[in-house]
């Protein structure tokens, strides 16, 4: 699997995907996409042993900004089968969630060799969706949460592909 994410990324570099588009300063880009027409971006990125969301206006001061130790960040990672290829990242704010997602659906549609990616934002708050931006079409232009997976076994979590959850290694 880490082949394919190797890949990915060097796809990401080749076409420009891999800047550090909402990231402070050396962090690494997880996520970005546009929402609302561009009016808005949705980030995830990761420096050192921590973590960051953003959401706010493009080139504007965050409307939302989260920073958590990446062992209090969920992160859901693709499980190696299917058609699409599917992460999360969730950081919890008091009483909210909030999720970002991508997915890659990885399948020729008509005998075209076409990548198609999505993603977005999803807020919940108990049991109820408050929330849900789909990122604009065409406007992911980094999708790859697998350094958070690496960060969270740095500091000690292994994920259980059985019980879909983060315990100790």
């Amino acid at each position: 699997m880490r082949k394919f994410f190797l890949g990915l990324s060097v796809f990401m570099a080749a076409t420009g995907a891999a800047r550090a588009e909402g990231c402070f300063g050396p962090g690494v880009p997880m996520f970005h996409c546009t929402v609302k027409g561009g009016a808005k971006t949705v980030d995830l990125c990761l420096q050192d042993q921590v973590a960051y969301y953003r959401f706010g206006p493009q080139g504007g001061m965050a409307e939302m900004l989260l920073a958590r130790p990446v062992s209090e960040v969920y992160m859901m990672p693709w499980n190696g089968v299917g058609r699409t290829i599917y992460e999360e990242a969730s950081f919890n704010n008091r009483a909210f969630d909030y999720t970002i997602h991508y997915a890659i659906d990885r399948i020729p549609q008509d005998g075209e060799v076409k990548v198609s990616v999505s993603g977005g934002v999803t807020v919940i708050k108990g049991d109820q969706t408050m929330a849900q931006l789909a990122c604009d079409a065409g406007s992911v232009s980094v999708n790859d949460i697998y350094p958070l997976y690496e960060a969270k076994q740095a500091a000690g979590q292994c994920w259980d592909r059985e019980a879909f959850e983060w315990g100790p290694c």
